[in-house]
């Protein structure tokens, strides 16, 4: 048996990221082949720094990696017809149009975290286009749409390319797609969306994976003494998150202007990664912590790897999850399993699973949250551990694991 995973570029090391190299596990402990379709090669360095060894281990056993100019239909088809996949398993399903006729809910899985794409192809939104899709170099006769001209693409555009066409091609396809393959999302938050977008009432519910086990024992263990508090820990609250613009890093940095104004804790750390793309972004981010006078508060921790992002863990107490909205919130779990206390806003997939008294509908909220987050027991973060536990790999890979079994048999 032989899988083709599609994800446009691994590289960025989110959760995404992560879901992918371990649901690849889960299709290779199952004894497929696996190949991966792309349009950016993994840099597997990278990756490995970002995950460790073990979870970054899946992209080694790929066969082959199919890195395509662009999503378009007639590398689709090629990339079907040429390798002969018994499943496509697209992981990136918010944002990555991959659909050919030959493709059904029987031979097709798609993890969409939410339904993302449709908005971005009618509002024809830029950063779609150049950063996801590689599209950053078009001669429009047809077009008064502006010519895309960002830097690192790998994409050579013909004078024939038409954007109005390619668009009408990607709104198709990625309906298409969602009509037709067998449809997972990570909450009910999203699984709402998603079937409101497009009447579609069969989509499975499967959280995404998260390393309960290794924060939980390296960092909130490991912080208590003897079993009995977090005296290792400080009043520091952390956000993980990429630096990106979707992210709304900069509500951190106004939280953390309240917090310090306040006087609530001794600090922000954010870490995240950091795209090239983004770096005006995280320009205007560190411009903000100068004019609010937070040069001492806040701290980036830049492409941080996965042993600095354990360390940061445990030597803070709260997180903060800037942006509304959520889907799920990967990092959100992770740091609930180091015994963490979340406060997040009151609208996304993370109310689903974070106690309702860490949630928080203005900043000024959150900060009054805050304010006593410092002081909850051992035992409270003991508690808000244990409740995460479902979203453990394991448990994950045997749910995915179950899907395809299912769709072998039928």
């Amino acid at each position: 048996m032989k899988a083709n995973f599609v994800y446009s570029d691994l590289n960025p090391c989110g959760g995404g990221e992560r879901l992918t190299l371990l649901t690849m596990q889960a299709v290779l402990d199952l004894g497929f082949d696996i190949d991966l379709t792309t349009l950016d090669t993994p840099d597997i360095t990278k990756l490995e720094n970002a995950y460790g060894k073990d979870i970054a281990s899946a992209i080694k056993s790929v066969k082959k990696i199919n890195v395509l100019r662009l999503f378009d239909e007639q590398s689709i088809r090629n990339n079907i017809e040429k390798n002969s996949y018994d499943l496509i398993i697209n992981t990136h399903g918010d944002i990555d149009p991959f659909y050919s006729e030959s493709l059904s809910k029987k031979n097709a899985i798609t993890y969409c975290h939410f339904p993302s794409a449709k908005s971005y192809i009618q509002s024809e939104d830029k950063i779609y286009l150049e950063r996801h899709l590689k599209i950053n170099r078009t001669s429009l006769a047809h077009s008064n749409y502006t010519v895309l001209e960002k830097h690192n693409s790998n994409i050579n555009v013909g004078d024939s390319f038409s954007l109005p066409k390619y668009l009408r091609w990607l709104k198709d396809i990625y309906d298409n797609m969602m009509k037709n393959s067998t449809l997972l999302t990570n909450s009910e938050f999203s699984r709402r969306a998603i079937s409101e977008a497009y009447g579609i009432n069969h989509i499975i519910v499967l959280s995404p994976p998260v390393d309960i086990q290794t924060f939980r024992n390296s960092v909130l263990l490991s912080s208590s003494i003897n079993g009995n508090g977090d005296d290792k820990r400080d009043d520091l609250i952390v956000v993980v998150s990429r630096i990106d613009s979707s992210k709304r890093v900069e509500n951190a940095i106004k939280f953390a202007k309240l917090l310090k104004e306040n006087d609530i804790g001794k600090g922000m750390i954010i870490a995240g990664n950091l795209d090239p793309y983004n770096y005006d972004y995280y320009l205007y981010l560190k411009r903000m912590i100068f004019d609010f006078g937070l040069i001492d508060y806040v701290k980036f921790e830049i492409d941080a790897s996965f042993d600095k992002l354990l360390s940061i863990l445990k030597k803070s107490k709260v997180y903060f999850h800037p942006r509304s909205g959520e889907h799920f919130g990967m990092s959100i779990v992770e740091a609930m399993s180091a015994g963490l206390i979340p406060i997040v806003s009151d609208v996304g997939g993370q109310t689903e699973f974070v106690p309702s008294k860490y949630h928080f509908h203005t900043l000024e909220q959150a900060t009054q949250i805050a304010s006593s987050a410092f002081d909850v027991s051992y035992s409270e973060r003991i508690k808000i551990s244990n409740s995460v536990s479902r979203f453990s790999i394991p448990n994950y890979i045997t749910n995915f694991q179950r899907v395809v079994n299912d769709m072998i048999v039928k």
